[in-house]
């Protein structure tokens, strides 16, 4: 699985036609969806349309302010990292020749615990489930089976350095039916994780987990690495 885009808000967005000569950039602030005061010291990355990271930069300690200049027209967004792990995305904006896109960008508040834990790319060994758990753990609700129904569920929560999920940071990302949600939520408590690694030394991770409730004979919706496939009995 790919980590599952937060989309940033925007507040008075505006584009500014630059001086000749001058690039293409973005800039402006990052502020609090809350509070709307600056966030400092955020890692603002500038990436193109096929993934690729052109410019960083670490927002002003007090202002919060930024400014990415990208080598030539395209098509980019910028990547906002919060501490450690609170990741979120603008939309794409298309930059012409010398166009200047200003705004602020108001960021999710994050808890605590997603702030101090490492995203899946910045550690040396990342978290996954563990390859020995029972797929009964996770049962499939009756009245699904009844109606005969598949179902995905797609989860983001914490793994702490003894790879534990701590379900108060637990997110539901998309679902199909509350029923498939609810069966996810009394499973993970009991499931078996590897602990993320960085340097030979435990960290907490952020980490997303996709669930396919399959019936018999259905193909799989969900591809990747941490995806817990529960077969209809």
């Amino acid at each position: 699985m790919t980590f599952t885009r937060q989309t940033l808000l925007l507040a008075a967005v505006s584009s500014l036609a630059a001086a000749p000569g001058a690039a293409q950039s973005i800039q402006g602030v990052i502020v609090s969806e809350s509070t709307h005061r600056p966030i400092g010291r955020a890692r603002v990355f500038l990436v193109d349309d096929k993934g690729r990271v052109i410019a960083r930069y670490t927002t002003d300690s007090v202002s919060g302010a930024f400014y990415l200049s990208a080598p030539k027209r395209g098509t980019y967004e910028l990547r906002i990292l919060v501490g450690r792990g609170g990741l979120s995305f603008s939309p794409f904006y298309s930059l012409d020749s010398n166009q200047t896109i200003d705004g602020a960008f108001a960021a999710p508040d994050y808890a605590p615990a997603f702030l101090e834990a490492f995203l899946a790319d910045d550690v040396t060994k990342a978290a996954a489930v563990g390859p020995n758990d029972d797929p009964s753990l996770v049962r499939y609700p009756e009245e699904m089976l009844q109606i005969r129904r598949n179902g995905i569920v797609r989860t983001r929560f914490i793994l702490d350095r003894a790879g534990k999920p701590d379900m108060s940071t637990f997110q539901l990302l998309e679902s199909d039916d509350s029923s498939f949600t609810r069966s996810v939520v009394e499973a993970i408590p009991r499931m078996h994780f590897a602990a993320a690694e960085r340097d030979g030394v435990a960290v907490p991770q952020v980490f997303e987990m996709g669930f396919d409730f399959c019936l018999k004979n259905a193909p799989p919706r969900l591809k990747g690495e941490n995806v817990f496939t529960v077969r209809a009995p």
